[in-house]
């Protein structure tokens, strides 16, 4: 019976600026799996279990309906994952069967892309793989091409680097001739290519923490900061998700994924608790003086401060402008209005308003043919009306009241001609024979 183990982990996967779409993979011990139509997940899990797996990819996979292709690792760890959870067998078994299933995938996306000719410089050709797997109370770290695995555990910190490098093979080179070198280190850069390697078994201490990282956090951070973020925390969800963030302040063109493991609790059969003989740091082995993004964030608020001011005082600025145009072509129409129809707005009193008084006392000189007119007819009787008298019945027939005498005597009305009333009959005879009147 295997110790138990208390496992927190947790992965934050974002595309990168300049990609079109997140070629990362992760797989979380068989419950979660990266989907390429999702540019930015995270994912956590917290369990008890005997074994785990974990791993992170980069560009490992290929698919092409015309050559009926379709290959992935995630496919791939998931059947080594159920088999070595089936069938029994030692670590080194387990092992074994990691590196070759990694192996074989390897090999196998390296034809296609070979057959494709994509070139070596291509995306599709900087492929990496980072496992991880407990098991016994052991890890097991695999990595190939740009995957990378660091460790902490007390005052430990290790990065898991592959060891199968050209310099371990120096030593060999020494006493070979030039031509055998040569064909030496084809053969060894051919073997790299497609080699996947795998630690000694380490032993797991309560506190441990392990991560896997693509190289798009790797290259934007460096080593120095993920030591740093590593050693000062033990939550595995902010160490993920400090990184990532930082990663992409920092412009990282390639995608990123981190995933953080902590081993939480080690339970042995016999019920004891397996803990580290030395206490977890709680620093940076190295002083490192406090990074800048700190101080970035600062000045990044200012200057936002800065421009949300800025933009409401333009757009209060821009809308008092655009009210001023309004108004003034508001008025401008207006005035127009007012200047070419004012015969309609205000108009000029006519004569029927404010009447002129007809002159009584100086009226132009009738010409005296004008009352020819009635000289020339018969004697006229007239019907005295409210309001007349002999002087406007004799301006309303010879043209002036100055024959109202004569015509008071031609009427037999008696001196001063004034006592006429309603209803009379007065004659009005032709003024030539008015003026014999005496």
């Amino acid at each position: 019976m295997s110790d138990l183990l208390k496992v927190n982990a947790c992965v934050y996967s974002r595309k990168g600026y300049e990609r079109e779409q997140n070629r990362d993979d992760f797989y979380m011990n068989g419950k979660f799996l990266s989907e390429h139509h999702i540019d930015n997940m995270e994912a956590s899990i917290e369990n008890r279990a005997e074994e785990f797996f974990f791993a992170v990819a980069d560009h490992m996979e290929f698919s092409d309906d015309e050559q009926k292709a379709d290959f992935s690792i995630l496919r791939e760890i998931g059947k080594f994952h159920e088999k070595i959870t089936v069938q029994d067998g030692d670590i080194d078994y387990k092992t074994r069967e990691l590196t070759a299933r990694v192996t074989e995938t390897v090999k196998y996306l390296r034809s296609f892309h070979d057959i494709n000719d994509i070139p070596d410089d291509a995306p599709e050709r900087q492929m990496g793989f980072a496992g991880l797997l407990l098991t016994g109370g052991k890890a097991i770290a695999a990595t190939y091409g740009t995957g990378h695995i660091f460790y902490c555990s007390g005052d430990d910190f290790k990065h898991l680097t592959p060891g199968y490098t050209k310099e371990e093979w120096q030593g060999e080179l020494d006493h070979i001739t030039d031509e055998e070198e040569e064909q030496e280190e084809e053969s060894i850069e051919t073997d790299n290519r497609t080699a996947v390697f795998s630690t000694e078994p380490i032993e797991l201490f309560e506190g441990d923490k392990f991560l896997l990282l693509s190289d798009g956090v790797y290259n934007a951070l460096g080593e120095e900061f993920i030591e740093d973020i590593l050693s000062m925390r033990s939550d595995s969800t902010y160490i993920a998700y400090r990184l990532v963030t930082e990663a992409m302040k920092r412009d990282s063109s390639d995608d990123m994924t981190a995933m953080v493991i902590g081993i939480e609790r080690i339970k042995s059969p016999t019920g004891s608790a397996r803990k580290p003989a030395v206490k977890p740091k709680t620093s940076a082995l190295k002083n490192v003086p406090p990074p800048t993004y700190k101080h970035k964030k600062r000045n990044v608020r200012k200057y936002e401060n800065i421009i949300y001011y800025v933009s409401v005082f333009m757009t209060a600025v821009l809308i008092i402008l655009i009210l001023f145009y309004v108004i003034r072509g508001m008025m401008r129409n207006l005035t127009e209005n007012l200047g070419d129809g004012d015969l309609a707005l205000n108009p000029t009193p006519i004569a029927t308003l404010s009447p002129t008084p007809t002159p009584e006392v100086t009226p132009e000189p009738t010409p005296e043919p004008t009352p020819t007119e009635a000289a020339a007819a018969e004697v006229i009787e007239h019907t005295v009306q409210r309001g007349e008298t002999l002087s406007s019945i004799a301006r309303k027939y010879y043209g002036s009241d100055a024959y109202y005498e004569k015509l008071g005597k031609y009427n037999n009305i008696p001196a001063p001609y004034n006592t006429i009333s309603i209803d009379q009959k007065i004659k009005i005879p032709p003024l030539e024979e008015l003026l014999k009147v005496e």
